[in-house]
């Protein structure tokens, strides 16, 4: 749920005086081992990651072995899926898959500038060109503030080569790059998001993009699903008329535009949890996709006090396997239209000028054979949480605490957060995952990184980002879980009389390193703004990472993101985001060699 504004939830419990009820099944990953042997029978939506993985006979990948560490992940993962239901949906492995020269997608990507020092362009510009709100320029020399001038594609019914060129802020080049993947699509188009739908620039970006899909006159399906939380009933009706504003007048246009907003189960509506959609995915034709973390909200990542994210654009058959995770939501949502304000469904049909609230059948996938070797591979995972099916469909979690089982040198973590109370009376960490953690600590060898975003910090839409869980809270969370394993296999160490230094801190202080989210040498915006962090990013022995939407802080929402094993990639990604963020990160720093006080040493024992 990460960066929606999530503390309507709370809001929400508290109204209703359930909290309980609020906090619902208690997410997959939130049960540690020791105790999840209590959940042994069935599995189902609702089983501990834990028991899954003893249940069904789970184990960590080996990467010693001759076997690609993917396929042996993938083969993992299928014995989770009792009825062999969810191949293709959430977990499905690729090969012969491309990546750019500009694959990673950070935002914004100005390493080292003062927080004051990032150029932007307000939202109500007014003498702007109005579908991006962004000042026209002939050099860099007409951008006030520090801007470049670039150019976008023409205005919509210009002629192709009539470009145009605007001011662009620190992160801007975004909406060129959304506009683009789908003004090329040829067949399909499918947008994943979490609630507010797109407005300003982005809505801009995609309304022309879709004029210029109309212009084409080749039949085109398009589809945005919208994640909706439990009060923020989303009008598509009126998103899909501002998302399809002129249309009409397109002589010849073939193109069908569909709007859903959703979610799958609240706890004090149908279900004893809560669930909608919270992936961002743009895929288009099963060829191309943009996944990661990257909601589409001018507000928040294109002017003041910006969020930091990361996505990944990929070409190749993984684009399908995104494509495939969308059609799973769109069936749910689709045979699911009678559920009231928790499912809306708006569409422009070809040719018509008034919607329907009415599914349209999308445009076929084009096929293609997909290599069996070569290029990128690429593990789609992804989780379809409460209310969508009844078994275990949580294979993104699955696949993360396997990876982080088979680290030896070292594991790198940035997220938002890794507890969730908003709604609680206690605070939920993803106990499983700090089990692994605790595995790598005590083989007595590499380093651990974690890198979260700052307490209190709020988008410029009012979101936020950040469940207001402490960095003493992380260290004192993982401290207890070193502790008690230390107890379980030594009982009397707990009575033990200490002379010296407690080793427990000891180690945590020298191979734990925990760091506020830093990109410069401010440690706020101007203001005194925290700075947000949306990233949900992991990575095993610089080799093995992870970039979707799926944070580690325990919640139940559908989910995707993709596993990469590839030299090459993690290297371009660590030069590009994981040095320069931990650069300026480590220098906030609370645990590692030579941080004092380490706060492993300053959090009271329990």
């Amino acid at each position: 749920m990460s960066a929606g504004k999530i503390f309507v939830v709370a809001l929400i419990c508290l109204f209703f005086g359930i909290l309980a009820a609020c906090s619902g099944m208690i997410p997959n990953t939130a049960i540690p081992r020791h105790l999840a042997m209590r959940f042994i029978g069935a599995l189902d939506a609702a089983t501990p990651v834990a028991t899954v993985i003893h249940d069904r006979g789970i184990h960590v990948p080996d990467p010693t072995s001759n076997t690609p560490i993917l396929e042996q992940l993938e083969a993992e993962l299928a014995r989770s899926d009792v009825h062999h239901a969810f191949a293709g949906v959430t977990y499905d492995l690729t090969q012969g898959n491309r990546l750019g020269r500009d694959w990673i997608v950070q935002s914004p990507s100005w390493w080292g500038r003062r927080a004051g020092d990032l150029t932007f362009y307000p939202l109500d510009c007014t003498n702007c060109e109005q579908d991006v709100r962004l000042p026209l320029c002939a050099s860099d020399a007409d951008c006030p503030g520090g801007g470049t001038c670039n150019e976008i594609w023409p205005r919509p019914g210009s002629a192709r080569n009539a470009k145009r060129k605007v001011c662009f802020g620190h992160s801007d080049a975004l909406i060129v790059r959304i506009h683009d993947l789908i003004a090329g699509a040829r067949q399909r188009v499918d947008i994943n998001l979490l609630e507010p739908p797109p407005s300003t620039r982005f809505l801009g970006a995609v309304r022309d993009a879709l004029d210029s899909l109309a212009r084409t006159r080749r039949a085109i399906s398009v589809r945005v699903l919208i994640g909706q939380y439990p009060t923020g009933d989303v009008d598509v009706p009126a998103f899909l008329k501002a998302l399809t504003e002129g249309l009409d007048g397109i002589g010849g246009s073939r193109l069908s535009v569909s709007v859903s907003a959703m979610r799958s189960c609240v706890a004090f509506e149908d279900c004893d949890s809560y669930s909608w959609n919270h992936s961002k995915i743009l895929t288009v034709d099963g060829r191309e996709a943009l996944v990661g973390g990257h909601n589409l909200w001018s507000d928040d990542y294109l002017i003041d006090n910006p969020v930091h994210d990361l996505s990944m654009q990929v070409t190749g058959p993984a684009a399908a396997s995104a494509a495939h995770f969308a059609d799973a939501l769109w069936r749910y949502v689709c045979a699911n239209l009678d559920k009231g304000k928790a499912i809306s469904v708006a569409s422009l049909p070809a040719g018509a000028s008034l919607p329907i609230r009415e599914c349209l059948p999308p445009e076929p996938l084009p096929t293609s054979p997909q290599a069996k070797s070569g290029g990128v591979p690429i593990l789609g995972v992804g989780r379809l949480a409460a209310g969508i099916t009844k078994d275990f469909a949580n294979q993104s979690e699955l696949a993360r605490d396997l990876m982080l089982g088979t680290a030896r040198h070292s594991i790198r973590i940035v997220q938002q957060d890794l507890g969730f109370n908003l709604g609680r009376a206690d605070t939920l960490f993803p106990d499983s995952t700090f089990d692994r953690l605790v595995d790598f600590l005590r083989r007595e060898q590499g380093d651990i990184y974690i890198v979260l975003s700052d307490l209190g910090a709020v988008g410029d839409s009012g979101s936020s980002y950040s469940n207001n869980v402490t960095l003493g809270q992380v260290a004192q969370h993982l401290r207890d879980a070193v502790q008690r394993r230390i107890y379980a296999r030594d009982p009397l160490a707990r009575y033990a009389v200490r002379r010296g230094p407690d080793p427990v801190n000891a180690l945590l202080c020298s191979r734990v390193h925990i760091a506020p989210f830093r990109f410069g040498p401010d440690a706020a915006w101007p203001g005194g703004r925290p700075i947000a962090n949306h990233a949900k990013f992991w990575m095993v022995d610089d080799r093995i990472f992870y970039i979707g939407s799926d944070n580690m802080y325990p919640v139940n929402l559908q989910e995707y993101g993709y596993i990469l094993d590839d030299t090459k990639a993690a290297s371009d990604l660590i030069a590009a985001y994981w040095n320069p963020l931990w650069e300026w990160s480590r220098r906030a720093a609370v645990s590692g060699p030579g941080v004092e006080p380490c706060i492993f040493r300053v959090i009271p024992n329990k």
